[in-house]
């Protein structure tokens, strides 16, 4: 591996999740994201009880893995979700994390990643940027959203508690998304109302980096109408095409905290990326939520302003 790429191996071995010499380490993976699972697989000499296994790709974020893979997962110690989609809203992923064991999810990652990017910021620094958005969300009651593009977004957050994803998995039970570093909350079911303007990205195969404005009507908790150009158009049959209602459910709204990030049509760069917020459609399990979906599709929007409970906390993409 050339220096950087080690760099990052070791970023993710170390940093982000703490592995042990003992401990059963497992990557998952799948064709697409298999020249990664290699880099790190080659960065894992030290570990002698690590394991790979390979599985077919899923179609969406939150599939369920098969029955194979979800069994090797309850016995490891560490996981490395090296998919092209993402495990993390997966009940395999919860029944392994509830056993003890720490997941890192890697899900669409490139091997441009463990070059440059989101992985080489201050994982601490930006960590305690990223408990202040917690204090600041922490026993609230509303949200309002806005941006010059003519977004204007409400909803009730009473009741749901922060949750700071630090993309650092050190201790049992944990799951993080390196390079992913935000703060979420999570829309009280029925109560999310008015206009988003997504000009950032989705990460899905069909989307990725937004060039034309996608408007989304939100009524009552759920995205009632789809406008724009191509994109939009796409969009309405990725989410039709799932053939679940619930997928248009609007429930995490995650604020953006590593500024190493940059938006490149991958998800856990854009998520994490500084000066953006994304919401979260579909299941919202994990975020206090109550709503069951197989599938959880974010989209990002850029330089929003934040208010909860009528106070700034968020200006254009900085936290206050």
């Amino acid at each position: 591996m050339k220096n950087n790429e080690y760099t990052a191996v070791e970023i993710l071995l170390t940093t982000c999740s703490d592995c042990k010499k003992e401990e059963n380490i497992l990557i998952v993976s799948d064709p697409t994201s298999y020249p990664v699972a290699e880099k790190m697989w080659a960065g894992m000499e030290r570990f002698p009880n690590k394991s790979i296994v390979l599985m077919d790709e899923r179609t969406m974020h939150g599939q369920q893995p098969n029955e194979m893979v979800a069994s090797a997962m309850l016995e490891a110690d560490v996981i490395f979700g090296c998919t092209k989609f993402s495990l993390f809203h997966t009940q395999a992923r919860r029944e392994a994390v509830a056993k003890g064991a720490r997941f890192v999810n890697m899900a669409d990652y490139d091997v441009s990643m463990l070059k440059a990017g989101g992985l080489f910021c201050d994982f601490v620094e930006v960590g305690k940027k990223c408990s202040r958005m917690a204090e600041l969300l922490e026993n609230k009651s509303n949200c309002e959203v806005v941006a010059d593009n003519g977004t204007r977004f409400t909803c009730s957050i009473k009741g749901r508690k922060p949750v700071p994803q630090y993309a650092r998995s050190l201790k049992p039970g944990d799951s993080t998304s390196p390079p992913d570093i935000e703060c979420a909350t999570c829309a009280v079911e029925g109560s999310a109302q008015g206009v988003i303007y997504i000009d950032g990205s989705i990460p899905h195969p069909r989307l990725g980096l937004i060039h034309d404005e996608i408007r989304l009507d939100i009524r009552d908790g759920f995205i009632v109408k789809i406008t724009g150009g191509k994109q939009a158009q796409i969009l309405q049959e990725v989410m039709e095409g799932f053939n679940d209602p619930n997928v248009f459910n609007v429930g995490e709204i995650g604020f953006g905290l590593n500024d190493q990030c940059s938006l490149n049509g991958r998800m856990l760069e854009d998520e994490g990326c500084g000066g953006t917020v994304h919401i979260g459609c579909g299941d919202n399990r994990g975020f206090g939520g109550v709503v069951a979906s197989d599938y959880h599709l974010d989209l990002v929007f850029k330089m929003p302003t934040v208010y909860i409970d009528g106070e700034k906390i968020y200006n254009k993409g900085e936290v206050c």
